[in-house]
């Protein structure tokens, strides 16, 4: 990439996904070409390998748009934002590759929509705007924000509602699709990386419903601020994450959902939240009913997504003259789910291995063990570099005590509890404690 007056252009493909401005984690590469999938992880030292894996030879090889910590393609690994992604399934529609790219060029022209980096042809399409210098993961809540909206208006070209997960792959380009037996194409459209803000621009704020019209004062190009409330932010982290567990569990589960219509209210609400648009928010649910292996009927479907986008949108007017803030809302409305609530409603009990996969609907076990990884990842990086060490530590603490005890035991045969504390300085617990090892 080369970088000019603060601005950023690409020279190849794959300068997406691996440059010197873009050097935090590794990119996934999977290959579903034989019977077991390979997870294969490429940094920033590997672009020769990318460019060697990227040919008509190589059938069935998916690349993750964001980067990960080494060996775990998890949301909650992830390193880096490098690209946001819209998988356009145009085919379902029966409407020509043509048509999408007229479309796209149109929506392009009016400022409806930035250029794409990069466009990718197989059956479908894919749309890929890489970030500048990619984006922290803090910043999670609005890229997934962002790519969420471009599927709202891209909907209508066959824009898949329930691919907005961080942890996505997308088909690498150059290779063959083996259904098809055709090679995945590509095209540059513009070479000018994107600022995260800058897509921003293209989608309603954050803290508003609807996209504010384009007037003198707000031309096309211009950056929209971020709001500071942590109120905001925490609405979209939380819904944007749940709105990808809810897929990633019909996912997992092949479609078997037992209260499919407690499904659809929840995913409703959620995706309402997000996108802030009645019609897009019904086709999202669809697009998800048709996925479970036993599908509601439309008409069920679309009664009680609207029920729910109603209800979402009750919450939204009375969280934002709240100042986004959850305390002192009305106790008449609805609002979203807890954890515990949503699990019960669906009747679903994950599995550690499933859990493990989401970012926000776990129980207290699996945020048990996220909260200790944490901590034995911090001990590592203060110095403590293994667990036998942390404990060898606390060991030599322990004895040193019993060291002072035993001196006080020593010159104060007949002190009581109370005097050992005033001699020694420990606590009353640590020396209960510690008499049964004298």
């Amino acid at each position: 990439a080369i970088r000019q007056s603060q601005e950023a252009f690409i020279d190849e493909w794959h300068e997406c996904y691996l440059s010197e401005y873009k050097k935090s984690g590794y990119i996934a590469v999977l290959d579903l070409s034989g019977s077991e999938k390979k997870q294969l992880w490429i940094g920033t030292n590997d672009i020769k390998t990318l460019s060697n894996m990227s040919n008509p030879s190589n059938k069935d090889f998916y690349l993750s748009l964001n980067s990960f910590t080494f060996g775990s393609r998890k949301a909650t690994d992830l390193k880096q934002i490098r690209n946001i992604g819209v998988d356009l399934d145009f085919y379902k529609l029966d409407i020509s590759k043509e048509y999408v790219i007229q479309n796209l060029q149109d929506c392009i022209a009016e400022g409806l929509l930035p250029c794409p980096n990069l466009v990718m042809y197989g059956r479908g399409m894919q749309l890929i705007y890489t970030v500048q210098g990619g984006a922290a993961p803090q910043m999670a809540f609005l890229s997934q924000y962002i790519t969420n909206h471009f599927i709202k208006m891209l909907m209508p070209l066959g824009a898949d509602g329930s691919c907005s997960d961080l942890s996505r792959v997308l088909r690498m380009p150059y290779t063959t699709h083996s259904k098809t037996g055709k090679q995945i194409g590509l095209e540059i459209w513009t070479r000018r990386e994107h600022d995260l803000q800058e897509l921003y621009d293209y989608v309603p704020p954050l803290e508003k419903k609807r996209q504010p019209k384009r007037t003198a004062t707000r031309k096309k190009g211009s950056i929209s601020t971020l709001p500071c409330q942590k109120g905001v932010m925490n609405l979209y982290s939380l819904n944007t994450k749940r709105k990808s567990d809810l897929e990633k569990i019909v996912m997992l589960r092949n479609g078997e959902i037992e209260n499919r219509n407690d499904l659809t209210y929840i995913y409703s609400f959620t995706t309402a939240l997000i996108v802030k648009n009645q019609a897009a928010t019904l086709e999202m649910m669809l697009q998800l009913n048709d996925k479970l292996d036993d599908p509601q009927k439309k008409s069920i479907v679309e009664r009680t997504a609207k029920n729910s986008y109603k209800d979402a949108m009750i919450f939204f007017d009375e969280l934002a003259k709240n100042d986004f803030k959850r305390y002192g809302l009305p106790s008449n409305i609805i609002k979203p789910m807890k954890t515990e609530t949503i699990m019960r409603k669906l009747n679903i009990e994950l599995t550690d291995e499933e859990l493990e996969q989401m970012d926000t609907l776990i129980n207290f076990k699996e945020k048990n063990r996220r909260d200790k990884e944490k901590k034995r990842i911090k001990r590592r990086e203060e110095g403590i570099t293994t667990r036998e060490e942390y404990l060898a530590v606390e060991r030599e603490k322990s004895q040193d005590k019993l060291s002072i005890l035993r001196q006080a035991k020593k010159d104060y045969p007949n002190a009581s509890i109370r005097k050992l504390v005033e001699y020694t300085g420990l606590s009353k617990s640590v020396i209960g404690r510690l008499m049964k090892q004298l």
